[in-house]
């Protein structure tokens, strides 16, 4: 179990507190692991651009999950963390979960972690897709230096937060995926820096000849990033252009750069 805390921040309570329970890796953002990272909510306001934009390409990928502490002070989270979904922190009465204070709940249409009693969410997992990473939100304050009398229950919450053999499920989804011509197809103008999503069904038609339905190409491209061969926005990654190497379609890659012409089609 690979635990990671954000290095600069490890004199933060929540860190000490999180460290009395369990071994951690101290990494700078830009140095993350596969595995887990744990950030006190509130640090988010503290990091640069550069920095978000590093732990939310962290975070996507698959096996990875960041697990979020509270308090949340309201903040829009889903803007600081990109989420794809609708949801937001509220203040709220206070309550107690497990004998431990919250006065935050989460505003959701995602499924439910953990709820109060009163039904209000108070932890989600949330995944952009079936192939990326987690967002673990709570806001039971797990970390607070405050509640050291009831570490033992803090500590057990704060395993049951951890997704369990996440990277073996996924792991054996990826290797039983066999990708058919038309998904070769679509890494092809990937790797050619030509795949426009919004067309990708004319595309196939324009150079492979191959004719399916826009929704069809969109299902079998929603299957490449589910497999990282693809990013979300179309572009092939690390593991998309290593697969083309290995199946010699390199050369192919070049004519479509080569020969095509600006609405798409071969000369």
């Amino acid at each position: 179990m690979n635990i990671q805390i954000i290095r600069q921040f490890t004199k933060r309570t929540e860190y000490k507190m999180l460290k009395s329970w369990i071994s951690v890796d101290e990494r700078n953002i830009n140095e993350l692991m596969s595995g887990i990272c744990v950030i006190p909510a509130i640090i988010m306001f503290k990091l640069s651009e550069v920095e978000l934009q590093s732990l939310n390409k962290w975070w996507r990928q698959w096996g990875n999950q960041l697990i979020v502490s509270p308090p949340f002070h309201q903040m829009d989270i889903v803007s600081l963390l990109q989420l794809n979904s609708e949801l937001s922190v509220h203040g709220i009465e206070a309550y107690t979960f497990n004998s431990l204070p919250v006065i935050e709940s989460i505003k959701t249409n995602t499924k439910s972690k953990w709820e109060l009693d009163n039904g209000k969410t108070i932890a989600i997992d949330h995944y952009e897709h079936s192939g990326s990473g987690c967002v673990t939100l709570t806001t039971v304050p797990l970390l607070d230096y405050r509640l050291m009398s009831k570490q033992d229950i803090c500590k057990k919450l704060f395993l049951e937060l951890i997704i369990e053999n996440k990277n073996e499920e996924t792991t054996k989804n990826q290797e039983s995926f066999i990708p058919t011509p038309v998904h070769e197809y679509i890494l092809m103008l990937a790797s050619a820096n030509v795949l426009e999503l919004t067309v990708v069904s004319r595309q196939l038609s324009n150079f492979f000849k191959v004719n399916i339905s826009h929704n069809k190409a969109l299902e079998l491209l929603q299957k490449l990033i589910d497999q990282r061969l693809l990013e979300d926005s179309g572009s092939i990654t690390d593991k998309g252009e290593k697969y083309i190497n290995l199946k010699g379609y390199i050369p192919f890659v070049r004519e479509i750069k080569r020969w095509r012409r600006d609405d798409g089609a071969w000369r």
